[in-house]
């Protein structure tokens, strides 16, 4: 696909799922309530990723990559111009020629249970049922809550999720709120989980403005996009992550959020797979202070996990 042949265009690309599309969709009406210049034709451009057509066991080092190398590929070849990816989707260390250089407004950050029968609470759930989950985090975190409970790798994007426990392979699965919502699911009952409770994955409910480096327009445009408060958080949440190389396999939980005195608080939390061991650390700082605080929080994290968690199989 050529480059773009008017300044008054821009292309954004995203994977080719239901929600996926839909995040790319309000990133398009964003641009539009923002009335920036010299913007009149939006383009989603929907690309198939790697991580779309796996079914089986996804190791460490695949990870995320799956889900975002071909469209940072299309951004590196000015295929598009702007890259919107569900952070959490996101490894810690992008390619050498993009950058994360902001977020739309974040949405609900909490999990959610998704049942086909109503249940008030997690308690509730019938005793040694089975749950779908591919996060390492989900399963450590239910499995603390509720020894009981069976857990069995689950693939797939949202309605693939959906289709299986309805088929009942699975009592139980979790969905992040935010997709939930963006996609005004009304299906099985669903019951949000506070992040006391259940804390969340670095950048769950933050949609990503990934950029080139050097373009300057893409910049000036996620400039006037980027919702500064919300990223403040998602950056001090990756620093964490970036500890442990960025990648979704070990069971880390992590929330960063401000408190009324424009301070930033940050909760992260290791576990091992069984959730019967963890770390909590938590730390408070202004926004120039707390990137600092969240580095030595993931350092602290990432020495407990190799000292007690590494080579803990259950």
């Amino acid at each position: 696909m050529p480059k773009s042949d008017s300044n008054k265009s821009i292309r954004i690309g995203t994977r080719a799922t239901k929600l996926a599309i839909r995040q790319a969709e309000i990133l398009s009406q964003e641009i539009i309530n923002k009335k920036i210049a010299k913007i009149d034709n939006i383009e989603i451009i929907p690309i198939k990723s790697s991580g779309d057509y796996v079914s089986a066991s996804i190791g460490p080092y695949d990870g995320k990559l799956l889900f975002t190398k071909e469209i940072d590929q299309a951004l590196i070849d000015e295929r598009i111009d702007i890259a919107a990816h569900s952070v959490k989707d996101l490894e810690s260390n992008l390619a050498a020629e993009l950058e994360l250089y902001g977020v739309l407004e974040r949405e609900d950050p909490r999990d959610a249970l998704i049942t086909a029968d109503k249940f008030d609470n997690i308690d509730d759930l019938p005793r040694n049922c089975l749950i779908g989950s591919a996060s390492p985090r989900r399963e450590a975190i239910i499995r603390s809550i509720r020894e009981d409970v069976r857990v069995i790798e689950y693939r797939g994007n949202f309605e693939t999720r959906i289709k299986k426990l309805i088929g009942k392979e699975v009592d139980a699965t979790f969905l992040a709120m935010a997709g939930i919502k963006r996609l005004n699911y009304k299906g099985c009952y669903i019951l949000p989980i506070e992040t006391r409770e259940f804390l969340p994955a670095a950048g769950q409910g933050a949609i990503g403005l990934i950029i080139r480096k050097d373009d300057i327009r893409a910049r000036e445009i996620v400039t006037k996009l980027n919702h500064q408060e919300s990223f403040d958080c998602i950056q001090a949440e990756r620093k964490v992550m970036e500890k442990f190389g960025g990648s979704c396999f070990q069971p880390l939980a992590i929330h960063a959020y401000y408190l009324k005195n424009d301070e930033i608080t940050i909760d992260a939390v290791i576990y091992s797979k069984s959730g019967s061991k963890n770390l909590h650390l938590s730390g408070n700082g202004t926004p120039l202070t707390i990137f600092d605080i969240a580095g030595d929080i993931g350092q602290r994290l990432l020495n407990y996990y190799n000292e007690h968690l590494l080579n803990d199989i259950n």
